[in-house]
């Protein structure tokens, strides 16, 4: 599983940024989080394949993180990519959607589904969950909590031959979670011939926020923590009244909800790229940080 940034800066892009967008890179499909302006021709730049994003999920509806979601969505179905893409977003955004295609004259040649969510929900999807929570910010905005199932153990060779067994059939049995009957007439299952499973990543998707109780639901315990840093220390009155955070407020929210790693991004375009984001973050969270840059691509 990796994290494929798209864009990072907050508010308006910059000459190096572009606006919030990421893609959580599995091994069939991608999880786009938000999608700024622009966002499709960064995919392009990082080489990774639209026809891959099965799922999007927006923050909320101000342009810097929805701008570029009919556009993209548009190429995808003007070349004819196929695959159905689910849409997770606040309120509103089915109408957005619907508005943009009506005043085109157009529909999407692939299938859609458009779920809105509120605060407090949870959504089941093939082999991962999300928990949406109600952050902070000057229209409703919602932190995702993703959390992916725990995976199988990996059949081992040896053990499987122990109880007079070969690969084949046998195996899809036990991945299947079916016992197997040897026969002197004992029976196995998946555990007796397999490594240990795999506990499924939690990943916190902090959208934009001021301090919330939601930020904490989000992030509570997460293996990885995408958080928005748009200010420094020096302008907490102003990320207050911006309804944003400063990088220490994102490092303490890690530090206080126990989280193992964090990337900072939405950064002000009023700041250089600044090491102070990180220095600030730490002063607070002991833990790896990363701070976004467009087109980087992390191990999660």
């Amino acid at each position: 599983m990796k994290l494929l940034v798209l864009g990072s800066s907050g508010g308006a892009p910059t000459k190096n940024r572009n606006c919030t967008s990421f893609i959580i890179k599995l091994e069939s499909y991608g999880i786009m989080l938000d999608c700024s302006e622009n966002t499709q021709r960064q995919l392009q730049i990082a080489g990774y394949k639209l026809s891959k994003i099965r799922y999007i999920f927006i923050s909320h509806l101000h342009f810097d993180h929805i701008a570029g979601l009919i556009p993209m969505l548009s190429t995808k179905s003007m070349f004819g990519i196929e695959g159905k893409v689910t849409i997770v977003g606040p309120i509103g955004i089915k109408e957005f959607i619907e508005m943009n295609l009506k005043f085109v004259g157009t529909e999407f040649s692939f299938e859609t589904e458009i779920i809105e969510i509120d605060d407090e929900n949870e959504h089941i999807f093939e082999d991962f969950k999300i928990n949406t929570y109600l952050l902070k910010h000057r229209l409703d905005c919602f932190g995702y909590r993703i959390t992916f199932n725990d995976k199988l153990g990996n059949i081992i060779k040896e053990k499987l031959e122990g109880y007079g067994l070969t690969e084949g059939p046998v195996c899809g049995l036990l991945r299947k979670g079916e016992a197997v009957t040897l026969e002197n007439g004992d029976k196995i299952a998946l555990k007796d011939v397999a490594s240990e499973p795999v506990k499924g990543k939690t990943i916190a998707y902090i959208g934009d926020t001021y301090l919330s109780k939601g930020i904490y639901k989000t992030a509570d315990n997460a293996d990885f923590m995408i958080i928005e840093s748009t200010f420094q220390k020096e302008h907490e009155e102003r990320a207050k009244d911006r309804t944003h955070l400063t990088s220490y407020m994102a490092g303490n929210v890690a530090h206080r909800a126990n989280v193992k790693k964090i990337m900072l991004y939405h950064f002000s375009a009023a700041y250089p790229y600044s090491e102070k984001f990180r220095t600030e973050a730490a002063e607070k969270f002991d833990g790896e940080i990363y701070l976004a840059e467009d087109f980087m691509e992390i191990m999660i």
